[in-house]
């Protein structure tokens, strides 16, 4: 998989409801309806959010009828970390990071 613009993902990354939608997919698959409610957004925002993630590789969609259903994608994660630690600098953070 190939890395993704780091100035793309950085952007992705720095936007608060983007994180948040990490975070509770990483709980369970949901559609655009149920994120925007979650965030208390309007769900064309919801969906630009996701679709934002979804073009840097971070979510996968399933349709199921009319509706999606966003999840994360792990392998996309596992390779940026993989990428970060090809760097000393991001190597040293993130064993850092998990000492604790």
């Amino acid at each position: 998989m190939r890395m993704a613009n780091p100035l793309r993902v950085s952007k992705a990354f720095s936007d608060k409801n983007r994180i948040k939608i990490l975070e509770m997919l990483s709980e369970s698959d949901m559609k655009v309806g149920d994120v925007a409610e979650a965030l208390n957004v309007e769900e064309n925002l919801a969906s630009h959010h996701l679709r934002v993630l979804a073009s840097l590789g971070f979510l996968k969609n399933n349709k199921k009828g009319r509706e999606v259903f966003y999840k994360i994608n792990k392998a996309r994660f596992v390779s940026l970390i993989r990428d970060l630690m090809r760097h000393d600098v991001f190597k040293e953070i993130l064993s850092e990071s998990l000492k604790g």
